[in-house]
Formats: structure tokens, C-alpha cells, sequence
């Protein structure tokens, strides 16, 4: 039999039963994940699977013994997640997650710009709002659109840690109609360029610091600048909207009923939201874990991360993740807000319990 491998190794007790429910669904047809880490209440499994090629996490499962573990296993882009002890459901839901990974993966590959000659033209390209978007959709999601974006101008890129893409070639309109075409197909609320041309320094700094060396100094916005948006968010299981929310604020009432909601303050990878119009004003925090959502059992909602929700497919860290939330939320009486939510998502999101509030793809979009 062809045994999936287990990393770290776990002991007896846990390895009998994980081989036993790995072997069962396999058999049963279930495809076959790169490895299954197993979460042994160190952090050996996490630094084990960090080391391992971002296209192998995205094929790989976490055997979960708490959401910590979940919320790394999101971070770190593995495809499936199940719970310990193992179940053979939950291993199936798992390993199916794993054999399709959502978005563009592409490792890290800085040495690329390094081949270049002095001389050489780069259009440097990365996001406006960074901060926010980074928040909002994570690291591993805009490094997808940079790699989407690449391979769609058909220029050598390297795909860099911040994230940004340098493109080798003059010219940015093939960039911007690419961008263009690519932000309209996902249907997502995707975040304005910033680009600039980069000249390979012929001294001493090299490539890769003088791309550096323009990010740090800051790189000019490109597209529509100042242009308010807003983005619906529906409550289920009613399909009723209960508001706006918005990257920036918004000066203009809303509707009679709904609320506007917008980032007031960041925390490492986490905002505050500001609340103002059907309800008092008020500020929102986020919540990763089950014991976060009981500290805010005062609150009107309570708020998934946008990077946290990212992939969101039962069977996957976000997925189960999502589901601990609800049941918390659920218990508490207090609406969830699940952001980014696609139509694969919204299967998923369909089954959970309690008041939960969406946006993203799967929500009809209203003009502004």
C-alpha cells in the first residue's frame, strides 16, 4: 500500500488511528495529498511544513489539534485541514480540498531579477493600500494576481517578497489592460497598481536592491485614484443586505436600514472596522479564535479576517476555521461576518450555523 507520508512522525497511538482513516479514504477513491502534517501540540509540524515548496503545501493536509494550528496552516497555504482525532469524513473533505487549490502558486524567486544585465528596463508593480489589501486578502492572494498578471503580459517576472512583481520590458499599458481585464473576470473587488520603471543600476547596488530601494521610496499609484467604492454585504440565511463596507471612508448617508463600514485602525494583520449609519457608531474588531468571539459577545458582529477567509472550501483550514467561528458566534447570538466569500465558498458558508453576513463574489454587486 502506498502510505501517505506523516510529518512529523506522530506517536504510536496517533499514528494507528491517522493511518488507519488515511488508508480508508484513499481506498475509498479520495486523491492523494503531498504529505499530512500533524499537529503534535509543537510547533515541529508548522516549521517542517514552511520549509516545504508552496506549490507541496497547497497539495498537503494539517491534521488539526486546535485553531492556532488552523490559523498557521491558512498562513502558511496548506490546502486541507481536518481535525484530530481524525474522522472519516472530515479526512476526505481534507484530502479532496488539497487536490484543488484555489489561485496562481508560484515560490518566491528573487535570483531571477539578479540574471539581469545593467541596463536592463523593469516595470516594478505592486498595490496601492498595501496595508489594507494585505489584511484584507493576505500576502498568498495578491501574490496570485502578480503571478496571473505575469503570465497574462507574457513578461520574465520575478515574484517578489513584499509583494511585488518586477516585469522585465518598457511600457506599462500591456500591464494596465491585463490588470484591467484580470480584475474584471474575478468579479472581486481587487486593489488599484502602483507601478514604476526601474533602470538596473550598472554600480555596486545590484538589481535587487535598487528594486528595493524603489519600493521602500515608494512607488507612484496608477489607475483611478480618489474614486469611491462600495461593496454590498447580505445577511444569511435571509439574502437581505445589511450594509456597505468600503476600503476608505464614505461622507454620504446610507440607505435607510444599512450601515457603512470601513478600516479604522490595523493591527499586524488584523483591522478595527468603523460602523456609522443604522446603527451607533462604533468600532469592530476582527477575531481568528473561539475565545476572541466571547470577548466580543457585546458587539453587534463579529468580524473574520479577510486573509483568514481566503480558500474558503469545507475541508480546508479556512473552511474549518469558519465553522469553529459560527458555532461560537451561533452560541453567542452574534451575527458572523465572513468576507471574500466566492460562489465554492458560499456552499460552504450555506451550511453554517447561525446568523453569518457576507460579501465578495458570490454578492451581487449594486453601482455606487
Amino acid at each position: 500500500m502506498n502510505v501517505v507520508r506523516l510529518v512529523p512522525p506522530p506517536s504510536d497511538g496517533v499514528f494507528e488511528g491517522l493511518a488507519s482513516v488515511i488508508e480508508g479514504v484513499i481506498s475509498g477513491g479520495a486523491p492523494e495529498p503531498s504529505w499530512v502534517a500533524v499537529d503534535d501540540g509543537t510547533e515541529r509540524w508548522a516549521v517542517m511544513a514552511a520549509e516545504r515548496p508552496a506549490v507541496e503545501r497547497a497539495e498537503g493536509v494539517v491534521a488539526a489539534a486546535s485553531e492556532h494550528s488552523l490559523v498557521t496552516a491558512q498562513k502558511l497555504g496548506i490546502g486541507g485541514a481536518m481535525w484530530l482525532p481524525p474522522a472519516h469524513l472530515g479526512a476526505m473533505d481534507a484530502f479532496e480540498a488539497a487536490s484543488s487549490p484555489s489561485g496562481a502558486i508560484r515560490d518566491f524567486d528573487p535570483v531571477v531579477v539578479e540574471l539581469l544585465e545593467p541596463g536592463t528596463p523593469i516595470q516594478l508593480v505592486t498595490f496601492a493600500e498595501l496595508e489594507f489589501w494585505r489584511a484584507q486578502v493576505g500576502d498568498r492572494a495578491l501574490r496570485s494576481l502578480l503571478t496571473e498578471l505575469a503570465e497574462a503580459v507574457d513578461r520574465p517576472a520575478a515574484i517578489l517578497p513584499w509583494p511585488a512583481a518586477a516585469m522585465v520590458g518598457e511600457g506599462a499599458g500591456d500591464i494596465l489592460d491585463a490588470w484591467t481585464d484580470l480584475a474584471a473576470a474575478r468579479l472581486a473587488r481587487c486593489p488599484d497598481l502602483e507601478m514604476a520603471p526601474v533602470v538596473v543600476d550598472s554600480g555596486d547596488f545590484g538589481v535587487l536592491k535598487s528594486v528595493y530601494r524603489c519600493l521602500l521610496d515608494g512607488v507612484p499609484q496608477t489607475g483611478d485614484d480618489g474614486v469611491p467604492w462600495k461593496d454590498p454585504v447580505h445577511e444569511l440565511p435571509s439574502g437581505r443586505q445589511v450594509g456597505w463596507w468600503t476600503s476608505a471612508g464614505c461622507d454620504e448617508l446610507p440607505e435607510e436600514g444599512l450601515w457603512y463600514a470601513a478600516p479604522a485602525s490595523v493591527n499586524g494583520t488584523r483591522y478595527d472596522w468603523g460602523f456609522s449609519g443604522a446603527v451607533d457608531p462604533i468600532v469592530l474588531r476582527e477575531a481568528l479564535t473561539s475565545v476572541e468571539i466571547d470577548e466580543c459577545s457585546d458587539e453587534p458582529v463579529v468580524r473574520m479576517p479577510g486573509w483568514a477567509a481566503q480558500g474558503l472550501r469545507s475541508g480546508s483550514p479556512a473552511g474549518l476555521l469558519a465553522r469553529r467561528l459560527a458555532e461560537s458566534s451561533s452560541r453567542l447570538g452574534v451575527p458572523l461576518w465572513i468576507p471574500n466569500v466566492d460562489r465554492d465558498a458560499l456552499q460552504e458558508v450555506l451550511r453554517l450555523p447561525g446568523t453569518i453576513w457576507v460579501d465578495g463574489p458570490a454578492v451581487p454587486r449594486k453601482e455606487v
